[in-house]
């Protein structure tokens, strides 16, 4: 994934958000937008992220109703789902949805961050070369 790519991260804990935000500057991405809830990443759809980080518990409107709408404007964006709940049925939903992959709060080390973006590069190579 080119460093330079944006990547928006919506949750509306913003302890997490910065713990991510952090991560990925660590990383080296420089390109990253926040959002406190799913209406205003739907509502900045049109900036063209490459990646989202979307938390699952929000107000408003959850992540599998913000994952519906991001699919339906951009269905080949890579969406990484996020929670706190270790609940498998909400991985099979999102996964279901579109979702690249799912993160689990609780494992979100810098290491699990890195291996999902460059399985996820290296998934694209593999589609692209297909």
């Amino acid at each position: 994934m080119n460093l330079n790519e944006r990547i928006f991260l919506v949750d509306d804990d913003p302890f997490w958000t910065s713990v991510l935000y952090k991560t990925l500057v660590e990383l080296g991405y420089r390109n990253l937008t926040c959002f406190s809830n799913g209406q205003d990443c739907v509502n900045s759809l049109h900036l063209n992220p490459s990646t989202i980080f979307l938390d699952y518990q929000m107000e408003e409107i959850d992540g599998i109703e913000v994952l519906r709408k991001v699919k339906a404007h951009l269905p080949d964006i890579n969406v990484i789902f996020c929670t706190a709940f270790e609940d498998l049925s909400i991985a099979v939903d999102a996964i279901a949805l579109g979702s690249y992959d799912y993160l689990l709060k609780s494992h979100a080390s810098p290491q699990a961050v890195k291996s999902i973006l460059n399985h996820m590069v290296e998934f694209k190579s593999i589609e692209i070369n297909s």
